[in-house]
């Protein structure tokens, strides 16, 4: 059992060194337990090709379309910047920018490094997702998971509403023909809270 995690939101000037480190964490579900299918990548996968992605997502979090929640190990150094072994998994949301969708966002990423799982990493990132989302205005959450995966339980664990499943909806690593399915989930974060609070006060 390694030591507890906790969860911090990308700074650049904190975290721009593990930028490589976040993109072999993502390569390495895709390349060998997969659970990064449904996103845009195949294997074989180039590095340059992955690091640009990372970048795009890096500036859309620098313009607050996105939001990049890191699992660490915890620091009692708040100026120690953490070294690249230290991270331990990534989430992130896409920000809805339309006038209609401006409440909601997307969990678009969520992935836990393989010596770290089974420790609470895949929850504390979801409800890390939640809290920043919820500051940021958004009331609604999606996601969307392989299904029968690690993420799809972590969900269903944080109270998120299965609407659906669709059936070989990606390609997989194993080969060309083969498909997965994703189950789709969504959470009103803000009204749990505020009637929690409601709960509370009764």
């Amino acid at each position: 059992m390694t030591s507890p995690s906790q969860t911090s939101v990308f700074h650049p000037e904190h975290h721009a060194h593990l930028i490589p480190y976040m993109a072999a964490i993502y390569a390495s579900g895709i390349n060998i337990d997969r659970t990064t299918a449904i996103g845009p990548f195949l294997p074989p996968l180039s590095l340059e090709r992955l690091l640009i992605w990372w970048k795009d997502r890096i500036a859309e979090h620098q313009a607050q379309t996105r939001i990049i929640i890191l699992l660490l190990p915890p620091s009692e150094n708040a100026n120690q910047k953490p070294k690249g072994e230290d991270l331990r998994g990534i989430a992130m949301v896409e920000l809805d920018q339309s006038q209609a969708g401006d409440f909601r966002g997307v969990i678009d990423l969520l992935i836990v490094g393989q010596k770290f799982r089974r420790q609470g990493g895949g929850r504390s990132l979801i409800q890390a997702c939640e809290y920043e989302s919820a500051r940021k205005g958004r009331s609604l959450l999606t996601a969307k998971t392989e299904t029968d995966s690690a993420s799809e339980l972590a969900f269903k664990s944080c109270g998120y509403v299965e609407v659906g499943k669709i059936p070989n909806f990606s390609r997989t690593s194993v080969d060309a023909a083969t498909k997965r399915g994703v189950t789709l989930f969504y959470k009103e974060i803000l009204l749990q809270t505020q009637q929690s609070r409601t709960t509370a006060g009764a």
